[in-house]
């Protein structure tokens, strides 16, 4: 697996709102609120069209034959099974791999986390002497790229060993796995091991054994994680549009997207517990420091 897996392999320029077509452009959502509707809010909107939407917890989407472009919201709405010529963009389904040659017409996944170099780099300025990072993980989405995670972090310096969980259960062995080896752990956005519990664990693990955790969404955070790097509901509808746009034009559009914009979280009880002063300049660039 190339190490191109893990980098921003596209980064569509900011431009004017693109003049839709909606008879051609649909997309269902898992459920139509809360995540999922202001990633499409802000997907529409930047998209510069009325877009037909179906809430797939209320109704089987009845996809009309002039659609050439779905946009997917929520891992059930990715999972549905959709007509083999039709364009689809998926987002905010955590761990989904998207697999090119499956189908006749093109399949593009937006990006939950920066890419990976990024986001070593970022704990790096917050933990200079960064030795060995563990990366948790266990939906089937993620085992492409520990191949690309483990050359990258030989890049940066830093041994990258990336763990897969058989299930939420087994997080606490993998926990004492890395007692004496790792000295900073990485979850990414896996629904397969991202519950309250689990995060309550992740949390007394690090702060009683000093071992970072950095995790990639504000809720993490929130739960305890020194610091998360995530991108927000509205970057990854705005990474969507400019996608379909791209995609309406006929041009190129790599498997995987990564929005333009990134979110810093912090953690200051983390920092306290672990003995940890942040750098003024991440401090500056955090879009959000809990107490």
């Amino acid at each position: 697996m190339k190490p191109a897996l893990l980098s921003a392999f596209l980064l569509f320029p900011a431009a004017p709102a693109y003049p839709a077509a909606p008879e051609n452009t649909a997309a269902v959502l898992s459920l139509d609120s809360g995540a999922y509707l202001e990633a499409f809010s802000a997907f529409q909107a930047a998209y510069g069209g009325e877009v037909v939407r179906y809430d797939l917890s209320r109704q089987k989407p009845v996809i009309d034959e002039k659609v050439k472009l779905l946009v997917t919201f929520g891992g059930k709405a990715a999972g549905y099974s959709y007509p083999a010529g039709i364009n689809i963009i998926y987002c905010l389904a955590p761990g989904l791999s998207v697999k090119p040659a499956a189908r006749e017409a093109r399949e593009v996944r937006i990006a939950l986390t920066p890419a990976f170099p990024a986001t070593l780099a970022k704990i790096r300025r917050i933990q200079p002497g960064l030795k060995h990072l563990r990366i948790l993980w266990s939906a089937p989405g993620y085992a492409p790229y520990e191949q690309a995670a483990m050359e990258e972090g030989a890049r940066q310096g830093v041994q990258v060993t990336p763990f897969r969980l058989e299930g939420p259960d087994s997080l606490p062995g993998a926990l004492r796995g890395a007692l004496g080896e790792a000295d900073a752990l990485w979850l990414p956005p896996d629904p397969l091991i991202v519950t309250k519990e689990n995060l309550r664990i992740l949390r007394e693990f690090s702060w009683d054994n000093n071992i970072p955790f950095y995790g990639s969404t504000k809720s993490m955070t929130r739960e305890g994680a020194l610091a998360s790097f995530g991108i927000s509901f509205a970057e990854i509808g705005k990474a969507a549009a400019r996608a379909a746009a791209a995609l309406d034009r006929g041009e190129a559009v790599p498997g995987t997207v990564y929005p333009e914009r990134t979110e810093l979280t912090l953690n200051a009880a983390a920092a306290k517990k672990l003995g940890i002063e942040f750098p003024g300049p991440v401090l500056d660039e955090a879009g959000y420091l809990f107490p």
